[in-house]
């Protein structure tokens, strides 16, 4: 196995255990230390994605050879994206901030929104990379285009999340308002509700 995916799974293994343990024995200090050496294990990851545009966390140096370059980058920039929530999230803890943080980002989510949209975002990009390379027309057709498929609803979520982000951001009233008159027309205690919400949006119920 190669070094920097070795450290990087003991970094997940040993943190996991540290989460275990430390809820079980009760010590605060040792789940906020446990979180942290799983981001640290993420950041590992990420650093070298993003430095050899290869990607990271695979046990040998040939694997995943078809997501080199731009998708390795990707990768890269997601798992950014994971440590510094979970280092973020293990400072927070260890500070005593962890509860005015998420009552803060309940009432402004736009943060959450973004990142979530990015992650998206890039799982949807990722889909687009054929490892296998060219099939046959009934293969490519089988399994390579509901893959594309899927991964384009991916990025397209992905984006829209994002964007929701960007607009709580700068006009949290606006977003509110909006999101509050969207959620007032949906109804999905029922597969009847939810048909009939579907149609009140789409002007089918007039």
């Amino acid at each position: 196995m190669r070094l920097l995916t070795f450290l990087a799974y003991c970094a997940f293994i040993f943190g996991a255990i540290g989460v275990f343990a430390s809820r079980y024995y009760g010590l605060p200090k040792g789940l906020h230390l446990s979180i942290f050496v799983i981001g640290f294990g993420f950041l590992i990851g990420a650093f070298e994605s993003v430095h050899t545009r290869r990607m990271s966390l695979r046990a040998s140096n040939e694997a995943a050879a078809a997501y080199d370059g731009t998708p390795a980058l990707i990768w890269g920039l997601m798992l950014f994206i994971i440590a510094g929530c979970m280092i973020g999230a293990a400072y927070l803890l260890d500070a005593g901030l962890w509860s005015t943080t998420m009552n803060h980002l309940h009432q402004r989510p736009g943060p959450l929104y973004m990142l979530g949209g990015l992650l998206l975002a890039g799982c949807g990009a990722l889909g687009f990379v054929n490892p296998q390379g060219r099939r046959v027309w009934w293969k490519m057709l089988l399994f390579r285009t509901p893959r594309v498929l899927l991964a384009t609803l991916f990025v397209i979520a992905g984006l829209v999340g994002v964007a929701c982000g960007v607009w709580e951001w700068l006009e949290p009233r606006g977003f509110e308002r909006t999101t509050h008159a969207l959620l007032s027309k949906l109804d999905f205690r029922s597969f009847d509700g939810f048909l009939h919400s579907v149609l009140r949006l789409t002007g089918g119920n007039k």
